[in-house]
């Protein structure tokens, strides 16, 4: 049976076949872009891969930030049923985005996951017990040191250095390529769904502190803080304190700026005792290689964290 991944991320997502085909759409997160915008991105992304597979059942997993583990039912129902719609078959296992960087090599159920990309959210497993979970709870109640958390630190100090308020500092060049920085920070907070729009601006956070503005670095320092202390909160709620135990990392946070995801994975070892820490470098690839090696059996741990969902044949 042929196996298929989608890692649908807060702003882009990545569907991914066994035989290497991929496709690149943008975010199917109605929190993201609203509801219209994510379902027709999804339906095409779904029609692809059915194109692709053809009518024979197959197994694939969906990870998704959209999920509510405590009432999931709806979001499965919308999901299955626009693959059931594309034309998919076989069964569809749908998670959160964090759970297959648990459940796959190398981790395969023991240590922390960690999801660093729009916002951020913390797993962690025994490899017996049900996982922990930290964070993960969209970016007004969590996110902490993910791309809309930098980028929404980065525009307030810019407009503070702007105003007097605080310390001058190149962030608001650099966030708006020489333009005004109050007038962005007005135009983004007038958006319906401006958390995209906020996340896209790390980056230019990024610049200033490898370029040695301080403010940009209070910034990132912030931001290190707050992802070292939740990956020590989700292991020492899966009782992982001091056995071994590792860490993997993804998101487009850690990918995109490799000082920052060395910086972190440093003190996740040096501070906490992580063994070899790890940045994944396609998240979409940890979704297929949780499809193909949990397709025969399904660990009974991951109930409440993924759903398998029967499509039909």
């Amino acid at each position: 049976m042929r196996c298929w991944g989608i890692d649908a991320g807060g702003s882009s997502t990545t569907a991914l076949v066994d035989g290497g085909e991929r496709w690149l759409r943008g975010s199917v997160n109605p929190a993201s872009v609203g509801a219209p915008v994510a379902d027709a991105e999804l339906k095409a992304l779904f029609a692809a891969v059915a194109d692709e597979l053809g009518p024979r059942p197959a197994f694939g997993w969906f990870a998704t930030a959209t999920v509510d583990a405590g009432t999931p039912e709806p979001e499965l129902d919308r999901l299955a049923g626009l693959a059931v719609e594309a034309g998919l078959a076989g069964t569809l296992v749908i998670s959160r985005d964090i759970v297959p960087l648990l459940a796959a090599d190398p981790l395969r159920g023991r240590g922390v996951a960690v999801v660093c990309g729009t916002g951020s959210g913390f797993l962690a497993g025994d490899g017996r017990h049900a996982p922990v979970s930290v964070g993960g709870c969209e970016y007004l109640g969590s996110d902490e040191g993910g791309a809309f958390d930098i980028g929404l630190l980065g525009l307030r100090a810019a407009v503070r250095g702007a105003d007097g308020r605080g310390p001058a500092t190149a962030l608001g060049r650099e966030l708006t390529s020489g333009g005004s920085i109050t007038e962005l920070a007005r135009a983004l907070a007038a958006r319906p769904f401006p958390k995209a729009a906020v996340a896209a601006l790390a980056p230019a956070v990024f610049r200033c502190w490898l370029g040695g503005d301080p403010v940009a670095a209070a910034v990132i320092d912030t931001a290190l803080d707050d992802l070292v202390t939740g990956v020590r909160a989700a292991r020492d709620r899966a009782g992982l304190d001091g056995g071994t135990w590792s860490a993997v990392l993804s998101g487009g946070v850690v990918r995109g700026c490799p000082e920052f995801a060395a910086l972190l994975t440093d003190r996740l070892a040096t501070e906490l005792g992580a063994t070899s820490p790890t940045v994944v470098d396609d998240p979409a690839g940890m979704v297929l290689a949780a499809a193909t090696a949990h397709r025969d059996a399904f660990p009974d741990n991951l109930a409440g964290w993924a759903w398998p969902r029967n499509l039909g044949v």
